[in-house]
């Protein structure tokens, strides 16, 4: 698929620091290469990003270079290699400040200060230096040190009263490290806020960006019923009290659903006259129970794709529950080019989503696959920083850079 044209994108002419691990991180500064920045991952040979060795491919000679997880969330970055626990690798790094606009983390807590590289220091080199800190439970409080994980930060969001529990009655998680993305899209936000503050001020800024209190913070009604009356979520699966009626209901095929909203009695009547039911309803609390019997026994021979283009169309609010492999081949994606391949030179191409914005002006579009590890070393340390070929060769025998990482385990 051929890159459509692009003008100018937002954060052109911007350099990231990245010193980002595992996800909310790492796609922050995605977001932000996206958005046209350039974005320098930079990782130890001895503490690299730990995703880069989850669920590589089966039987590849390098497989942290080959994981799906880290490709999808480090792509339109380049890598550069540097022990910053070194002393040689914290020099190294200082001198790199000053070219760079950003210096964004998610270490624990006190990782940054503990390596001599804290918010102060970084000034030293630029003093319009922009610092975003993502630890877990933030940079101060009685639970600053603790290692934040997404799981782990789900559970302590106030999140689970919404997702319910299963039958063994332990609380279950969303499926997915929710508060990682979520996070990562508030300091995307947090940086480019910044930057204008900074264009308008001249000064930088330190941004203490705790994953925890974003998610807990995008909770939303329900934190405001707990605040106000002390309400408990009330867990009432597909129903919603605001709406007339809703469900999710089975149609023809295999795991085929759809979903279906209510928002009034009127489009109740409009839907069961296109689907052939009878609109009567006896009145009650009971209603919502017949609406819900009629409409699985109307959608049970009814193809999902047909029945929701026949429901929309007339207004009513419905959509497919799409699977993660049949959305791939969702028409309306296709249409919107929504999925790009990528060449890369260990994987074969898969289907990513591009971005979910577009602009008028400049229609963002994914450049280059995820960088391999230490793939950029010499364009930057040589290139950037000018440093000889002697210098990289002493950070390359001291192992403050490489071109893999030390001891490297998979899974």
């Amino acid at each position: 698929m051929e890159p459509v044209a692009m003008k100018r994108l937002p954060l052109e002419g911007i350099r990231v620091a990245d010193l980002t691990m595992m996800w909310a991180g790492p796609y922050a500064t995605r977001i932000l290469a996206e958005m046209g920045a350039e974005v320098i991952k930079i990782e130890s040979p001895r503490a690299w990003d730990n995703i880069r060795t989850l669920i590589p491919l089966p039987g590849v000679e390098e497989p942290w270079n080959a994981s799906y997880y880290f490709n999808d969330y480090n792509r339109d970055k380049k890598s550069l290699t540097l022990d910053l626990a070194h002393p040689l690798g914290r020099e190294t790094f200082l001198r790199l400040v000053p070219h760079c606009d950003v210096v964004i983390e998610n270490y624990r807590a006190d990782v940054l200060e503990n390596l001599r590289l804290g918010y102060d220091v970084l000034r030293q080199a630029r003093p319009d230096i922009i610092l975003v800190s993502m630890a877990g439970y933030g940079k101060t409080g009685a639970e600053r040190s603790h290692v934040g994980f997404g799981p782990i930060i789900e559970q302590m969001s106030g999140l689970a009263s919404m997702t319910g529990y299963g039958d063994d009655g332990v609380p279950f998680k969303t499926g997915i490290s929710y508060g990682d993305p979520v996070a990562g899209k508030a300091a995307a936000a947090a940086v480019a806020l910044a930057l204008i503050a900074r264009r308008r001020t001249g000064r930088g800024a330190c941004i203490d960006l705790a994953q925890r209190e974003v998610l807990s913070s995008l909770i939303g009604e329900a934190f405001v019923a707990a605040s106000l009356r002390g309400e408990r979520p009330v867990h009432r699966g597909n129903r919603d009290p605001r709406w007339f009626a809703q469900g999710v209901y089975r149609c023809a095929g295999e795991e085929q659903w759809l979903a279906v909203t209510f928002r009034t009695r009127g489009e109740w009547a409009r839907a069961a006259a296109l689907l052939g039911i009878d609109p009567a309803l006896p009145g009650g609390p009971g209603d919502h129970d017949v609406i819900d019997a009629r409409m699985s026994a109307a959608l049970a021979a009814r193809d999902p794709q047909k029945t929701f283009e026949l429901l929309a169309g007339a207004g009513i609010p419905a959509g497919r529950v799409l699977d993660t492999v049949t959305i791939h081949e969702d028409p309306h994606l296709a249409a919107r080019r929504f999925w790009v391949e990528l060449p890369h030179p260990r994987m074969h191409p898969w289907k990513q989503p591009r971005t979910a914005w577009r602009l008028r002006e400049a229609d963002p579009w994914p450049r280059r696959h995820a960088p391999l590890f230490g793939e950029h070393n010499d364009e930057i340390l040589r290139g950037l920083l000018g440093l000889s070929a002697e210098q990289v060769e002493e950070l390359r025998r001291e192992g403050v850079i490489g071109d893999a990482p030390v001891n490297p385990g998979v899974g």
